[in-house]
C-alpha cells in the first residue's frame, strides 16, 4: 500500500532517470507504513470485524471511510442493530453512533460486533500501486519522501565546515516533518479512541 505513486513523487522531486527508483519505492512503502500508524487507522480498504465492550454511544472504527454500499452490520450479543433506527453511521469519520435509547447494555466484553468494509481503495488501472486518499495526505507522503530522500547521504551530520564558515543543519528526523503532521492533523485517528 503506498500513498503516493513512484511517478508522482518523481515528477515531485523533478526526476527523469530511473537511476533510483528502487531507493524512492523503498521510501515510499516506509513512509507509506509510518504515516499510516501516526494517523492510528487502516487506510487499505477491506472488510473487516471488530469487538467493542457495550455501554457508549459512540465507537470509533479503525479503518475508514465507511462504505456504506458493502455489508455493514451491527451486533450485540445476538441481537443484530437496526441502522437509522438504533444507531446512525458518520462514514467519513469512521463512527457508529447509538441513539440513547437504543444503547447496548454492558454484560460482558466484546460483546459489541460491527462488521464493515472501510478504508481508501486502490486507484485503478495504471496507478495500482497507489491508494485513492484525499490529494492532502498525497502531498504529505511527498514532502516526508522527498525530505528522506534528499537527506538520505546527511545521517550523522550536524555541521559542514568549509574554508569561508561553516553550516549547521538541522537533525535529520526519525519521526515525520513538522508540516507533514500539520497535512495529516484533520486525518488523525486519537490513540486511545475505540
Amino acid at each position: 500500500m503506498r500513498l503516493v505513486s513512484l511517478i508522482d513523487l518523481k515528477t515531485f522531486l523533478e526526476k527523469t532517470d530511473s537511476t533510483h527508483d528502487d531507493l524512492l519505492g523503498l521510501i515510499i512503502d516506509r513512509v507509506s507504513l509510518t504515516i499510516e500508524n501516526y494517523l492510528n487507522r487502516n487506510l487499505l480498504k477491506a472488510a473487516r470485524t471488530a469487538y467493542f465492550d457495550a455501554g457508549r454511544i459512540y465507537y470509533y472504527l479503525p479503518a475508514f471511510p465507511i462504505d456504506e454500499t458493502a455489508t455493514l452490520t451491527v451486533t450485540h450479543v445476538t441481537t443484530v442493530q437496526t441502522k437509522d433506527t438504533d444507531y446512525f453511521v458518520r462514514a467519513n469519520d469512521g463512527v457508529i453512533e447509538f441513539q440513547k435509547s437504543s444503547i447496548p447494555s454492558y454484560t460482558n466484553p466484546k460483546e459489541l460486533c460491527i462488521v464493515w468494509t472501510g478504508g481508501y481503495a486502490n486507484a485503478g488501472e495504471g496507478n495500482s500501486e497507489c491508494l485513492e486518499i484525499p490529494v492532502d495526505i498525497q502531498d504529505a507522503a511527498s514532502r516526508q519522501c522527498a525530505y528522506n530522500f534528499r537527506r538520505r547521504k546527511d545521517i550523522g551530520i550536524t555541521s559542514v565546515s568549509m574554508s569561508d564558515g561553516s553550516v549547521t543543519k538541522s537533525p535529520i528526523s526519525t519521526v515525520l516533518l513538522p508540516e507533514v503532521k500539520d497535512i495529516l492533523r484533520n486525518y488523525r485517528k486519537p490513540a486511545g479512541i475505540y
